[in-house]
């Protein structure tokens, strides 16, 4: 009998092992020139900045000892990227994930640009790294909310009315938001979207349904919103002022009272960042551009950015990319004309890690 439990306790932990998530902290990513003024560097501080919004304390020091680079390679060690045990471990086995490819394994390496397709730009991968809540619900257990409420009914971004709602706290990075995309006439809720503050002084974002459920997009009927990588395109590191006059509703704080609120929370966060960030890559907030123009170079990848990621010379590229259109950046010109990620990758010489549609709006692929 003790045999025979000893046998079983043995099959089921072998069991539990083989259904564990496997992970590798190691992984090497490969920049790939996209235009006549693509740096290295730029696209160093793009990923730094990546980390940065995925929570790393990237930014907390001079020194970044998980990242290192030799010509276009550039190698991270997860495990000395400054996230937490959770954060870490989901990073390990989406390197795992990645690294299993033929792209991979051809190139010892993925595009430095899939690679932040997978992380910040797919939702549920976002939301797993950066811990954002499962539930609505959630956030009155975590934050001490004020009953006392803002109201946007000329919103710069949504096609709705919004009631916002933030967390009553001294502490400085205690702080959440909560806003409530209504019908303008109706009042009643269509979705939710949260921000809250991060250990490392960044933001991060989430959206639900009407049941209080995380979704990976906000609706395009209700709102300009998309993903949260839109929002961190908007917000940049910021808590946004309102940039529109409002009505003054009944029951909630007047506009200009409102306006005042958000305009010391983001006084505050400032203080906190600029306390917390010594990487010069980070201290300067513009540089968030660089990270931008890093995915955007990926998912709308230039001739001369897939002759350097596919090993192909530019004049056979033309020949075999002859049947594909192209097109040019409405923020970015000077990348050039462009090809789209998604026609590009099924002709690709190997066969790749499924990304995201879109990084920034709702997409029909959302891995």
């Amino acid at each position: 009998m003790i045999r025979f439990n000893r046998f079983f306790i043995v099959i089921i932990s072998l069991f539990i092992l083989n259904c564990s998530p496997k992970k590798d902290y190691q992984i090497n990513l490969k920049w790939n020139k996209s235009y006549s003024d693509d740096t290295l560097n730029k696209n160093l501080i793009g990923l730094q900045w990546c980390l940065s919004y995925l929570g790393s304390t990237i930014a907390n020091d001079s020194i970044s000892p998980g990242l290192t680079y030799n010509d276009s390679i550039i190698s991270l060690n997860i495990k000395e990227l400054g996230f937490n045990n959770q954060a870490s471990n989901f990073l390990a086995s989406l390197s795992y994930k990645l690294k299993q490819s033929e792209e991979y394994k051809h190139n010892n390496s993925i595009d430095l640009g899939r690679f932040m397709a997978y992380t910040i730009g797919s939702p549920y991968h976002y939301y797993r790294i950066v811990d954002v809540p499962q539930k609505l619900s959630d956030y009155y257990e975590l934050y001490q909310f004020d009953s006392i409420k803002g109201y946007i009914n000329n919103s710069s971004v949504s096609h709705v009315d919004r009631i916002i709602q933030y967390s009553n706290s001294s502490k400085e990075l205690d702080q959440a938001f909560i806003s409530f995309e209504i019908d303008s006439v109706t009042k009643k809720i269509l979705e939710y979207e949260t921000m809250e503050i991060m250990s490392n002084g960044q933001i991060k974002f989430g959206i639900y349904d009407i049941n209080g459920r995380l979704k990976k997009s906000a609706d395009p009927k209700h709102t300009k919103a998309g993903k949260p990588a839109k929002c961190m395109w908007c917000h940049e590191v910021n808590i946004q002022p309102l940039f529109n006059d409002q009505e003054n509703i009944t029951g909630y704080l007047p506009y200009i009272t409102f306006n005042d609120s958000l305009e010391k929370f983001d006084k505050k966060l400032k203080l906190v960042q600029d306390s917390l960030w010594k990487n010069k890559a980070l201290k300067d907030k513009k540089q968030h551009t660089l990270m931008e123009i890093s995915y955007i170079s990926f998912m709308e990848p230039s001739l001369e950015h897939l002759s350097n990621e596919w090993g192909i010379s530019k004049l056979k590229l033309q020949k075999k990319l002859k049947y594909l259109k192209t097109h040019r950046h409405h923020e970015f010109d000077f990348l050039g004309d462009l090809y789209n990620r998604n026609e590009i990758d099924k002709i690709a010489p190997w066969k790749t890690t499924e990304i995201p549609s879109s990084i920034r709006e709702k997409s029909y692929k959302n891995p």
